[in-house]
């Protein structure tokens, strides 16, 4: 049964990745947009330990706040380059980009995955300055599996019970806050995912680890050591109650953060705006993102924010 499982997955992948092997064309680098690939952020030089560094080029020589950005694909496929135009539109907005490439299951666990986060945090703390990124204005996005990695990896850098829990070593990247993207925030419910996913993201024999509080992303350890928040969805994204649902975790902690839910819309699929960033949608999300990251700490002094 678990190599048939191992097997669905990688053959979703190999679909996903052939049904994208245009994408490159379809999108190309804006040309105001430089993009440095493949930088290796571990010595080890895996070949999913790589990132992509977008800066715009009208702001060369200039310190940049920074946004990473964590791409999706249910932690079991997707890459850096899919994320390619998402990226660059944030870099078109004045940030230094950084896009993360990352380990997937089956080949790993979900604990690797958060391994790789934190080496790349590590080396982006590291060589920020080299990049001329402003360490003071750090931010980050994720979309769908990327933003429940991201949720995790930003709640260890302050929890180090949870970062015990996964034995990974948090980096110390200051990231100011969070725009997750039609979040894959819960991996254990009675549904596709939850069926299938737990015991190849955690182990066999998970429920009994010191890591299994932890698998709701609700727990309060984890919510109470976020950072500010920006929550996006649609009425045709097909994960939007987990984003009502996490939402409501964060108003149960009073914890800062905005909801942005578009409505029902053929268009508006999951993570739309990283599948479809030609639509007008698309890039009021990259601007509601920016505004976010620029007017945090006013905006979410009271909490939940409109």
């Amino acid at each position: 049964m678990k190599n048939f499982i191992c097997e669905m997955f990688y053959k979703q992948r190999t679909e996903f990745e052939r049904s994208y092997a245009s994408r490159g064309k379809e999108y190309p680098l804006p040309e105001d947009v430089s993009l440095q690939s493949d930088i290796f952020y571990d010595k080890k030089h895996l070949p999913a330990h790589r990132l992509d560094v977008y800066r715009p080029k009208k702001r060369e020589g200039e310190v940049l706040p920074v946004i990473v950005n964590v791409h999706g694909g249910g932690l079991l496929m997707g890459n850096k380059e899919f994320n390619r135009p998402f990226c660059a539109a944030l870099s078109q907005a004045g940030y230094l980009v950084f896009s993360i490439e990352y380990r997937l299951v089956p080949d790993c666990f979900f604990y690797d995955q958060l391994k790789d986060l934190q080496l790349a945090f590590a080396f982006i703390k590291e060589h920020l300055s080299e990049y001329g990124g402003d360490i003071s204005h750090v931010y980050a996005c994720g979309d769908s599996g990327g933003a429940c990695l991201l949720v995790y990896g930003a709640a260890l850098q302050k929890n180090r019970v949870l970062a015990a829990a996964a034995g990974v070593k948090p980096s110390g990247l200051p990231v100011l806050a969070l725009g997750l993207v039609s979040g894959m925030f819960y991996t254990n419910r009675f549904d596709k995912i939850g069926l299938f996913l737990p015991r190849y993201l955690y182990g066999k024999g998970y429920r009994k680890s010191a890591y299994a509080p932890y698998i709701s992303p609700e727990h309060g350890g984890i919510v109470t050591s976020l950072p500010p928040c920006l929550l996006i969805t649609s009425g045709n994204d097909n994960l939007r109650k987990y984003t009502l649902d996490f939402e409501q975790a964060l108003l149960r902690y009073q914890m800062p953060h905005r909801l942005i839910d578009f409505p029902k819309d053929e268009r508006l699929s999951h993570a739309f705006s990283v599948f479809y960033p030609e639509l007008e949608e698309s890039a009021e999300v990259i601007r509601e993102l920016i505004h976010f990251f620029e007017h945090t700490e006013e905006d979410c002094k009271g909490g939940y924010v409109k």
